[in-house]
């Protein structure tokens, strides 16, 4: 309870002489004797984090992401020589001496600029001076990917199961801790820390593979969990078939040295593919052709469940008791001795509201002054301050003409409810006549510098109690006295300009929306009303009386104001709050933002898409509220990333006349060799002559009617989510899924942030690499020597969509749960998987297209956390330190 002094008091301005001296443990009000001590309170401000600037070129995948890039800006800005190996009809040289752009107009001289300007230093290196403009016959080399030649490293280790071949975890972690899991299917699973994920087949629990490119398998160990090598796993036939004529850009501009090339490769291949029996893996069909599913199952209890009948016995209360921080009118107000005297100060009397109701105020309306004030003014632990603060109140109830004041200090007199008075005051305020706001420096600190009304004020105004005060206070003015100053002639604030005049260095312009709400001049939505205010309270200062003060503050604004938990986080307190009152799925809205950077506030709910919260539409409920900031989320849909492989994609193409004859042709050489045979046998040269030729003219083609058979757009495809760390282009992932390069997979337009996109020459907006980002390349290099809690770099497959999304995230994400819904795509929220407490970790936040979900499962309760805590690791093979 001695915390909960900080808030209120008892004290009677008449209880003591003036020249004596008393202190008491507030800092908002509190219960004063002549033998108590206390100090004064210590303030602090927390400076908002800055944002760095943003490099040159812009991903369309969002316009105003932002992440440090320190390359970009060297200390002593010496020429900066940053080549990349151009694409086609994509490359660029940054040259040096760049002053970046404000960001939206690099988004349009990238979209728009003419094709003779050379916009912000960045040069083609095509023909084509326009570097965001596609060409229909361009064509991007699939990467030679090393695939079994990792066998015979050093540092590939060899096991029964698949995948055969991996890579041991660089850094191990240091806790020898054993603990317990247990899966869907009720089956129990103890073992030390590792990471793990939850196999879509059968729901066990297992460690985690992850495919990674040549160069970060080939690298140093920088990841805690086991790596692999990315598998080409398409059939071998289709290999050798494209192996042709997969080597020239321009399909339909062969010049005579591509054909001599095509036909001497044409011959061993299509000698090797007659004696190529053994197909490997076969294509896969699973799950009715839907994404694999999420066999998981919360087992766990939850702190606040959102129906009363799963809450244990006697937190039900706690969870769902809305009334109990609501009065109707103070217990106490200080009383005007000689009300009616405007002139002369007489004194005031702490009295009880409803015995003055009983007696001096029967029949009389119950009119009060609200005062404002700060403890770093007018400390609760200075005699001198305490009466200077009355003198002011009694002056400006007097000029209102109203019989009493309240006033923290001296009417919160009851210790058992002094707590739940502090939660009170809101609808003190409300009731009150008006407001005034009482300022002031004693002796000793105007000795040293004196300060304005205006100083005095802004320093008011930091503090984040006095905010909801504003914003409550009656009229549309609110007079400031002074201490020390004319108190009969007070400074007069109009509130619609308290913003600029006072909170100018805050948070102007949100601050105004919400002045501006409660005035009537601006109606937000129950959503933007929560989401603003607590912003605005976490951008001032407080002593920390619960870790919920914000969220406790926010809830004076608030209809319905659930009871304080002492044990709630921040992130539990707003959660709760959020639950009891209508905040049009505020928390569900918030699960799938992206945010900014990984150290980004949870109470900052930006956007890494530049979306506002009401801009996405959940489709799915939070159930409950748990420990550890997570919460209990139903009705999402989910899908099972698959890291450790690639498998034989299973897919169906239509009825094609030319695919028809291809088969055909290749079904029957071996009759055409046996008639080749019986006309020369039987001595009828021309027909023998006819089969042969005919025979030679499908074996030499051989590898362009593989193409064929295996070509075509997809009629039905298996819907699989492929991952694997780092960057790998289009044509790359293609062949080693589906033997070649058909032009099939193409980059997302707007899948991640790294994504980029431009307009074609026929006005289509198509997905372009992201490698050809000078930032997107920085970030992927960067990535290659990431440690463990630092972004890194990863690769999504969908091949539903027959899409590749490259997007950050501090560990691979191995499921995907679409949750909402927002401009016209789904919010896929990645999470990763803490098997000790059976929580999915928010990693990355993607966006996929709609029909995604025609081929999803939705999941039951799961247990979702906003930010994994990073658990202590150390580099293999070295000695733990403290062990």
């Amino acid at each position: 309870m001695a915390q909960a002094n900080h808030h209120g008091g008892d004290w009677d301005p008449n209880s003591v002489p003036a020249a004596q001296s008393y202190q008491t443990q507030g800092n908002h009000g509190g219960v004063m004797d002549t033998d108590e001590t206390g100090k004064p309170a210590q303030y602090t401000s927390t400076p908002s984090p800055g944002q760095a600037s943003h490099p040159t070129v812009q991903s369309t995948g969002s316009p105003s992401y932002q992440s440090p890039s320190p390359a970009y800006y060297p200390s002593q800005s010496p020429p900066m020589s940053y080549t990349q190996s151009p694409t086609p009809g994509q490359g660029y040289v940054a040259a040096g001496n760049i002053q970046p752009a404000p960001l939206q107009q690099q988004y349009v001289a990238r979209q728009v600029a003419p094709k003779s300007t050379v916009m912000n230093q960045i040069i083609p290196l095509h023909n084509n001076p326009d570097a965001f403009t596609t060409n229909k016959y361009d064509k991007e080399f699939p990467t030679n990917l090393k695939d079994t030649q990792h066998v015979f490293s050093s540092h590939t280790i060899f096991r029964w199961k698949r995948p055969h071949h991996y890579q041991s975890p660089g850094y191990v972690y240091a806790s020898t801790q054993e603990f317990r899991h247990r899966d869907f299917a009720g089956r129990v699973t103890r073992g030390p820390y590792f990471d793990r994920y939850l196999h879509h087949n059968d729901g066990r629990l297992r460690k985690l593979i992850v495919a990674s490119t040549d160069e970060i398998f080939q690298g140093p160990g920088t990841s805690t969990w086991r790596r692999t090598y990315v598998r080409k796993v398409s059939p071998l036939i289709v290999r050798l078939a494209t192996w042709v004529m997969d080597f020239s850009y321009d399909p339909e501009t062969y010049t005579w040295e591509d054909w001599g090339v095509m036909l001497l490769r044409a011959f061993p291949a299509a000698l090797a593919m007659q004696f190529v029996f053994w197909q490997g893996e076969p294509e896969r069909w699973q799950f009715s052709g839907c994404y694999a599913p999420v066999p998981y199952r919360f087992w766990g209890d939850a702190k606040v469940w959102s129906n009363h009948l799963e809450n244990k016995v006697g937190t039900s209360l706690l969870a769902r008791n809305n009334s109990i921080y609501r009065v109707l009118k103070p217990r106490h107000l200080c009383f005007l001795r000689n009300p009616f005297d405007t002139e002369t100060l007489h004194g005031v009397d702490v009295r009880d509201v409803g015995e003055w109701e009983s007696t001096d105020g029967a029949g009389a309306d119950l009119s009060y002054l609200f005062i404002a004030y700060s403890t770093e003014h007018f400390s609760h632990s200075s005699e001198e301050d305490k009466i200077a603060l009355h003198q002011i109140a009694e002056t400006a109830a007097r000029a209102a003409k109203v019989p009493a004041y309240w006033v923290a200090a001296s009417c919160m007199r009851n210790p058992a409810e002094l707590e739940a008075d502090v939660y009170r005051i809101s609808d003190v305020l409300r009731g009150a006549h008006g407001m005034i706001i009482a300022v002031g420096q004693s002796k000793e600190k105007a000795a040293v510098q004196r300060l304005s009304t205006d100083q005095l004020l802004a320093q008011w105004g930091t503090r984040m109690w006095t905010f909801p005060e504003v914003l409550l206070s009656p009229g549309q003015h609110i007079p400031v006295y002074t201490r020390g100053g004319n108190l009969r002639a007070p400074m007069v604030v109009s509130k619609n300009q308290f913003a600029g005049r006072v909170w100018i260095k805050t948070d102007a312009e949100q601050s105004r929306q919400l002045v501006d709400h409660y005035l009537g001049n601006l109606d937000l939505s129950r959503l933007e009303l929560a989401v603003t205010a607590l912003k605005c309270l976490y951008d001032r200062n407080t002593t920390e009386h619960l870790p919920g003060d914000q969220a406790y503050a926010l809830m004076g604004l608030l209809r319905l104001r659930p009871q304080i938990d002492k044990t709630d986080s921040p992130f539990q307190a707003f959660s709760r709050l959020s639950l009891a009152n209508d905040s049009d799925k505020l928390l569900e809205r918030y699960l799938c933002t992206l945010p900014n950077n990984s150290q980004q506030p949870w109470y900052n709910m930006s956007d890494a898409y530049n979306s506002a919260l009401w801009d996405i539409e959940p489709y799915c409920q939070v159930a409950a509220i748990c420990d550890r900031d997570t919460i209990v989320l139903d009705g999402a849909r989910g899908a099972s990333i698959r890291w450790k492989s690639f498998f034989p994609v299973g897919f169906r193409t239509g009825f094609s006349w030319k695919r028809w004859f291809a088969v055909k042709a290749m079904e029957n050489m071996s009759l055409l060799l046996i008639l080749m045979i019986v006309f020369f046998v039987t001595n009828i040269i021309p027909g023998g002559v006819v089969c042969l030729l005919l025979w030679l003219y499908i074996f030499v083609n051989t590898p362009s009617l593989i193409r064929t058979v295996y070509g075509g757009k997809f009629t039905e495809v298996q819907a699989a989510l492929f991952g694997f760390e780092g960057y790998l282009n289009a044509p790359t992932v293609e062949r080693a899924i589906f033997g070649g390069n058909f032009g099939r997979f193409s980059w997302s337009t707007n899948g991640s942030p790294l994504s980029v996109s431009n307009v074609n020459e026929d006005g289509e907006r198509v997905g372009v690499d992201p490698s050809t980002d000078p930032e997107v390349r920085q970030k992927i290099e960067r990535s290659k020597t990431a440690k463990p809690g630092e972004m890194r770099v990863f690769t999504l497959v969908d091949t539903y969509n027959m899409q590749l999304t490259l997007f950050e995230a501090v560990r691979p994400p191995v499921c995907l749960f679409l949750c909402a819904s927002e401009g016209g795509m789904q919010r896929a929220v990645g999470c990763s998987y803490d098997w000790t407490t059976q929580t999915m970790y928010r990693e990355t936040v993607l966006r996929m297209p709609t029909e995604s979900l025609n081929r999803m499962d939705r999941v039951t309760r799961v247990r979702i956390g906003i930010q994994r805590p990073e658990m202590p690791s150390y580099p293999a093979g070295s000695v733990m330190q403290g062990v």
